[in-house]
């Protein structure tokens, strides 16, 4: 399952972190970095999108969600933002 996030207006220490204060987003696990971003997303406005986008991906998503389960990540940088893409086994 590919869940992909668009991430916007933020600066570096969203992603590096400052210190003790802030944990960044690349200092955290996959699973963490996974559920710090699908928590914050309608706070910070970032947009997901999961699998092609049809409801029956987000049913998928759930279920994929309740069993053992592995993330991987993968950040790319595109013009004035970030894609960050999941793959959720």
């Amino acid at each position: 399952m590919k869940v992909t996030f668009i991430i916007k207006n933020v600066t570096d220490v969203f992603f590096n972190g400052n210190g003790s204060g802030i944990v960044g987003l690349l200092n955290m696990a996959d699973a963490a970095k996974f559920a710090y971003l699908n928590r914050m997303r309608t706070d910070m406005g970032f947009t997901m999108k999961i699998g092609t986008g049809q409801f029956r991906d987000l049913v998928e998503l759930n279920q994929v969600l309740r069993n053992p389960k592995s993330f991987t990540f993968k950040i790319e940088p595109r013009k004035g933002y970030k894609l960050v893409t999941f793959d959720i086994l």
